[in-house]
C-alpha cells in the first residue's frame, strides 16, 4: 500500500513539475521557401524561425499538420526529419513539409486569384507538433499564418 501511494505522490508532483519545466516554443517566422515535386509527392522546404525559451534543447519528432495555402486545403503534410531546436535562442530551422502535388496544385491557382485581385496569399500551418526534451514529451499546438509575399510565391515555379 505504501508503494502504491509513494507512485501516485511521485506521478503528482512529476505532472506539476512537467507543467512548470516546458515553456511554449515560440513560431516567429517562415522564409526562404522551396518546392520540389517527384511523381505524386510534393515537398514544400522553408525555414521556421523559432524561439526556444527553455533551458534545454528540444527535438521536433516528425509530425503530421494540416496546410493551407490561399484558403485551399492542400491536406495533411508531413514533417518528415527530426529538428533540433536550440536553448534560448531565435534561429531559423530547415522544414519539409511532404504531401499530395495534385492538392498543391489546386491551391497553386488559388493563390494566382488571391495574388490577382491583391488579397495576398495566406500560408497556414495547424496541428501538433510532437517533441521532447531527454525523456519527457510533449505535443505542441501550433496554428501560424504567414502572408507570403509576390516574390516568394513566384519563387516556388
Amino acid at each position: 500500500m505504501k508503494r502504491v501511494f509513494l507512485l501516485l505522490i511521485l506521478f503528482l508532483v512529476a505532472q506539476r513539475a512537467e507543467a512548470q519545466f516546458y515553456k511554449d516554443l515560440e513560431f516567429r517566422n517562415m522564409k526562404n521557401f522551396t518546392y520540389d515535386k517527384e511523381g505524386e509527392v510534393a515537398r514544400i522546404g522553408f525555414d521556421y524561425v523559432i524561439y526556444n525559451p527553455n533551458w534545454y534543447n528540444i527535438v521536433i519528432k516528425p509530425s503530421t499538420l494540416r496546410l493551407t495555402i490561399a484558403g485551399q486545403d492542400c491536406g495533411w503534410v508531413e514533417v518528415d526529419k527530426k529538428v533540433k531546436i536550440k536553448k534560448k535562442i531565435e534561429a531559423a530551422y530547415p522544414f519539409v513539409l511532404v504531401g499530395e502535388s495534385s492538392k498543391f496544385m489546386k491551391s497553386a491557382f488559388s493563390s494566382l486569384w488571391s495574388m490577382l485581385t491583391g488579397k495576398g496569399i495566406d500560408f497556414n500551418i495547424q496541428g501538433k507538433l510532437k517533441a521532447g526534451a531527454l525523456i519527457l514529451r510533449k505535443k505542441w499546438a501550433i496554428n501560424y499564418t504567414y502572408s507570403m509575399s509576390y516574390e516568394e510565391f513566384i519563387s516556388f515555379f
